[in-house]
């Protein structure tokens, strides 16, 4: 069994989880001070509206009136603007209790660590917020800020912690006080071979599904092409997505993560899961 890397998962959530490290990762991607994390949740689950599509966060955390996720992101998403914008949607329901002012919002970050440049122009961090196109002099201040890290493009990051923190995603080699840190912790965990042999089968069970939504892309292509039209393939793709998505957040709302676990290496026992939740 081989070992786990930062680029796993679960790897990820298990080390990140920790509030010094997540608390040093936040403050060398954004450059600020972030202070001390006073909640922190891996795999936090979040459902909108009881017949609402559900997220599950890598990485959940609080400090002050800021609230922060943070996601690794290995396997491009297609529609990583619009899974973001969802995100900072979800984030901003649960934040704001009935009846409470829009100014009780908390800033929000928004952070996907990729393994590939998202957008294609090469740079080591994209930072998106509104702007008014008239005039961008005009600040918002609507306390949303949306992070896409670009890690193979790390000898071009503007100071050298975050150069470093790009550099271990993306080769592996550890450099400099967060890259060390995050090594030791990721070295350590390798060593307990349960947990690892867990992390495997959930991540498997991600692999299976993947492979169920490449199946569904080539049917709806064909389904495109039969219809003269190329929405089949997307729809096709979408659709089991969302279906895999729904029953993550379902089985991690229930408390029934021993149902993933139950079914991680076999893709007929996947599909009958999704059936009996109704998806």
């Amino acid at each position: 069994m081989r070992d786990l890397t930062i680029r796993d998962w679960p790897m990820f959530d298990r080390v990140v989880r920790d509030p010094h490290v997540c608390a040093m990762m936040l403050e060398t991607i954004l450059g600020i001070e972030v202070g001390r994390i006073e909640y922190i949740d891996d795999e936090h689950s979040e459902k909108p509206s009881l017949h609402g599509h559900g997220v599950r966060m890598d990485v959940f955390a609080k400090s002050g009136n800021k609230v922060y996720d943070i996601e690794m992101q290995t396997v491009r998403e297609p529609h990583i603007a619009r899974r973001m914008r969802y995100y900072q949607a979800v984030m901003d329901t649960a934040a704001l209790p009935e009846g409470a002012s829009y100014g009780k919002l908390p800033e929000s970050y928004v952070i996907f660590i990729c393994d590939h440049d998202a957008f294609g122009a090469d740079f080591p961090r994209y930072t998106v917020e509104r702007i008014c196109r008239e005039d961008e002099s005009i600040l918002l201040e609507e306390g949303s800020h949306w992070v896409i890290l670009n890690a193979p493009a790390w000898d071009k990051a503007p100071d050298e912690s975050l150069s470093l923190l790009l550099q271990y995603v993306h080769t592996g080699r550890a450099e400099g006080t967060l890259a060390t840190t995050l090594d030791e912790q990721v070295k350590l965990a390798n060593t307990e071979e349960a947990w690892k042999e867990q992390a495997m089968g959930f991540m498997t069970l991600e692999m299976n599904a993947l492979a169920r939504m490449d199946a569904a892309r080539e049917e709806g292509e064909a389904i495109g092409e039969a219809r003269g039209y190329a929405a089949g393939e997307e729809a096709g793709e979408a659709q089991a997505n969302d279906r895999f998505k729904a029953l993550i957040t379902k089985l991690t709302l229930g408390g029934r993560l021993s149902d993933l676990e139950a079914v991680a290496n076999d893709p007929d026992a996947l599909n009958t899961l999704m059936v009996k939740n109704g998806l």
